[in-house]
């Protein structure tokens, strides 16, 4: 029980920290050298996909505690990788793109 309460909220706070970067494009949550080359006009595109990104990631930890809070299944392990997988492709994306 007490380690899904902690991965619930490491997810709330990957959801906070997405929501900062993404709408109040806080780019500077990130370490610096994944957004140093980013130019001035890109700066909304890269915080929109790297926000949703660890927003995904922080969704799918989140909706793993819960289910293995509520069922104590293993299964859960299937929204945390899809979660990540998702989230992980995107800020791969935006640094690829943006980060050049």
């Amino acid at each position: 029980m007490i380690g899904s309460i902690i991965l619930g909220l490491v997810g709330i706070v990957l959801i906070v920290l997405g929501y900062l970067v993404w709408k109040k494009e806080k780019i500077s949550l990130f370490h610096d050298y994944h957004y140093e080359k980013v130019l001035e006009e890109d700066k909304k595109a890269f915080c929109t996909i790297s926000g949703i990104g660890v927003v995904l990631i922080g969704i799918g930890i989140l909706t793993t505690a819960t289910i293995i809070g509520i069922t104590d299944s293993l299964w859960s392990f299937i929204a945390f990788a899809v979660g990540f997988v998702v989230g992980l492709i995107m800020l791969i994306y935006a640094g690829i793109r943006y980060n050049h």
